[in-house]
């Protein structure tokens, strides 16, 4: 057996705004919407290598400050370059880009949730 993650999902207040997000920031796109029966159908986000994002209904619960989730880029100076687009886009850095353990940084979604952007060698 050879497990792997292929989807997450997540709150979103609007998920138009967050399909745009993933869509401009990580080359997300559509796929496709799941019924929920009464409550508000997930849309499904899919990436170019096929890991889903379900963006589900708007939920006040919050995660514990250390919850996060990344996304793996396949260089420091892809890291760096995606922290100063997103930087210039007006996206809210919350934890500035560092190199030391590896290169990395953090940002606030459209929904708020931590999400980490990052480079480590000793990762792949």
């Amino acid at each position: 057996m050879d497990p792997d993650v292929k989807h997450l999902h997540l709150a979103s207040r609007d998920h138009e705004g967050s399909r745009r997000f993933y869509e401009t920031y990580f080359g997300f796109r559509f796929d496709s919407t799941f019924p929920r029966g009464e409550q508000p159908a997930a849309t499904i986000i899919r990436s170019p290598t096929g890991f889903q994002i379900y963006l589900e209904g708007a939920s006040d619960a919050r995660q514990p400050p250390w919850f996060h989730f990344g996304f793996f880029v396949e260089s420091a100076a892809a890291c760096r370059e995606l922290h100063d687009r997103m930087q210039r886009d007006g996206v809210a850095i919350v934890r500035p880009l560092v190199s030391e353990p590896f290169t990395n940084y953090f940002f606030a979604d459209p929904d708020e949730h931590l999400v980490q952007v990052y480079f480590d060698p000793h990762a792949k």
